[in-house]
Order: structure tokens, then C-alpha cells, then sequence
């Protein structure tokens, strides 16, 4: 994701995006934790695991500047790399998994409660 500096009324816009990319970061950790762990587990040895993260986010929502627009990710794009010597069926299945019992990506993918209180 690229990024442009922009500061109305002082506030630095960049530091949003960065805030915003700590989800894609927080994703590609509980995805990596998970299929590491339940490789091991598996008995599938792993020789490299690598995430590539995408998110799609316009900042006419955020800054209100478009009602039609919402604020934070429209999309995110997940790539996983994995070297394995192990059937490709079994490294399916191991993501399949992962995906399935994935903490972070239920966050993602379903509506969570969440309240916000002013002290």
C-alpha cells in the first residue's frame, strides 16, 4: 500500500495508515503462529513460511469527506508462501485449517461487538 503525506488541520494522515497496517500485521503473525504450530503438529516439516499482505483502503471515509465510502479496508489480500516437501494436499488442508481456527481472521471476516467508552 502506498501512502501520500497529507496533514488538514495538522493531523498526519500517514500515521493512520500505519495504524491501519498493524491489522495486516497482526494477521500475517496469527496466520504464521498457526500454520507453524499446526505443522509441527501435523508432522509436515516446513523450510520456509512467508505472507504477502495487501489491504485496499481509501481515506475519503476516514476523513469524512465521502459518505459512501467506508473507513477502513475495503479488501485485504493474504498470499502464502510455503516450502514443504509435504503433498500439496496436506499443506491445502494445513491452510485450510488455519484459516478456519484463526483468531485474527474471524475478527476480520465477522462483525465483532465492540463498545467504545468516553471517562
Amino acid at each position: 500500500m502506498s501512502t501520500t503525506e497529507a496533514r488538514p488541520n495538522g493531523v498526519d494522515v500517514t500515521q493512520l495508515v500505519q495504524t491501519v497496517e498493524a491489522i495486516l500485521h497482526a494477521l500475517g503473525s496469527c496466520l504464521a503462529v498457526g500454520i507453524s504450530y499446526n505443522a509441527a503438529a501435523l508432522g509436515i516439516e516446513l523450510r520456509g513460511l512467508t505472507f504477502d499482505l495487501e489491504g485496499s483502503l481509501d481515506l475519503h471515509g476516514f476523513l469524512g469527506l465521502s459518505d459512501d465510502v467506508r473507513p477502513g479496508y475495503s479488501n485485504v489480500r493474504v498470499t502464502c508462501h510455503i516450502d514443504s516437501d509435504a503433498p500439496a494436499e496436506k499443506v491445502d488442508e494445513l491452510c485450510a485449517y488455519t484459516q478456519r481456527t484463526s483468531p485474527v481472521l474471524d475478527i476480520l471476516r465477522n462483525p465483532v461487538n465492540v463498545t467504545v467508552t468516553r471517562v
